[in-house]
C-alpha cells in the first residue's frame, strides 16, 4: 500500500471545517513565507547570506522565513533589498 502524500493528507483534512477555518486563517503568513523564501532563492542566495547582508543571524532569517509572525515593514524592507527586490505592498478586496 502506497503511503499518502502530505498534498492528499491535505485535501482530506481540508474537509474538516475546524481544519478549514484554521488553515484558511494562517493564509497571509503562509503567503509571506513563500514569498521571502521565493525572493532569496531567486537570488541565490542561503538565508546565512541574507543574515550576513541584514547584519544579523541565520537563526532570524530562519525564524522569519518560518512564519509565525508578522514582521516589520522595515523588516520586510531589508530583506528586500539584502535579495536585490524592492519592497512593493497592496491591498486587495477580500472576495
Amino acid at each position: 500500500m502506497k503511503p499518502k502524500s502530505i498534498d492528499d493528507s491535505h485535501k482530506k483534512w481540508m474537509e474538516d471545517p475546524e481544519y478549514r477555518k484554521e488553515y484558511e486563517a494562517l493564509a497571509e503568513e503562509f503567503a509571506l513565507a513563500s514569498a521571502l523564501i521565493q525572493a532569496r532563492a531567486r537570488a541565490g542566495l542561503t538565508q546565512e547570506e541574507v543574515a550576513r547582508r541584514m547584519n544579523t543571524t541565520q537563526a532570524a532569517i530562519a525564524r522569519l522565513e518560518g512564519s509565525g509572525r508578522m514582521p516589520s515593514t522595515r523588516t520586510l524592507k531589508k530583506y528586500a533589498e539584502a535579495t536585490g527586490n524592492r519592497l512593493f505592498i497592496r491591498f486587495e478586496p477580500v472576495q
